[in-house]
């Protein structure tokens, strides 16, 4: 377990650091600092190197072409991270509340996948088409599931329009955005990866906000939702489970 004298001596490479508070410990550890004056965000995962460059590398390309993301932070020596340590900038804003706010987060997504048509697969993940006849890639395995509930989400997986491919933010959640008057940050691309936009786009409200037909956001609703059982199967088995009976229930209707 890192303690706040531990992870202050971890960020020496950094310069000095006051640790505020933790304020996340599942898949990575999280804490809120000050560094240099600013406050900072630092995170710890066991990510191997080749994925967290895939991600940083991200994030550096996603800032140059206008997107407000998390950037990391450059030791005293130049280097973006220390093993599976990361410092970020933090981004300020309240998290998306009403249609407006949930067409501006839509917008943004649709801008990210247009971009990054065409770039590289994150080393270790797979898509969700891929697991459907493959057990593990990234934060999922499928071996660990119950056959019947493995099978409901490769139908969902299987049952979505194709389309071309791009950079997915992974978890576009509520709390992983900040809006700040028109402007619309991202936060937490660690499960950023390739594969089907419309995993981000079935997370949004509404097919108004996702820019989808009513059809293909049922679908693209039910294969976001079937992604979130899989990869929170065992790191978060009580939310797994709820979003479990959401699945059943969305596979139902269609």
């Amino acid at each position: 377990m890192t303690t706040a004298s531990d992870l202050a001596r971890l960020l020496q490479p950094w310069g000095p650091a006051e640790v505020e508070a933790e304020v996340s410990g599942l898949r990575n550890r999280v804490w809120r600092v000050r560094l240099r004056g600013e406050t900072c965000i630092a995170r710890q995962n066991s990510r191997n190197a080749s994925s967290l460059d895939w991600e940083l590398d991200l994030l550096q390309a996603l800032d140059r072409h206008g997107f407000t993301v998390p950037l990391p932070i450059l030791t005293a020596s130049g280097e973006r991270r220390i093993g599976g340590l990361v410092v970020f900038t933090f981004l300020k804003g309240r998290e998306p509340g009403g249609s407006r706010d949930s067409q501006l987060v839509g917008d943004e997504l649709r801008r990210l996948h247009e971009l990054t048509r065409g770039w590289p697969k994150r080393p270790g993940f797979s898509t969700c088409r891929e697991l459907v006849t493959a057990d593990t890639g990234g934060d999922a395995d499928m071996s660990l599931l119950p056959p019947e509930d493995a099978t409901l989400c490769r139908d969902a997986w299987r049952d979505i329009p194709d389309t071309e491919q791009s950079v997915v933010h992974g978890d576009p959640s509520p709390t992983n955005i900040r809006i700040d008057g028109d402007t619309i940050g991202l936060l937490d691309w660690d499960e950023a990866r390739i594969d089907t936009p419309l995993l981000d786009l079935g997370a949004l409200p509404d097919a108004e906000s996702a820019g989808l037909s009513e059809d293909d956001f049922r679908r693209a609703q039910r294969a976001s939702v079937a992604w979130e059982v899989a990869v929170c199967w065992q790191l978060e088995s009580e939310y797994a489970r709820r979003r479990l009976r959401e699945l059943r229930e969305l596979s139902e209707q269609l």
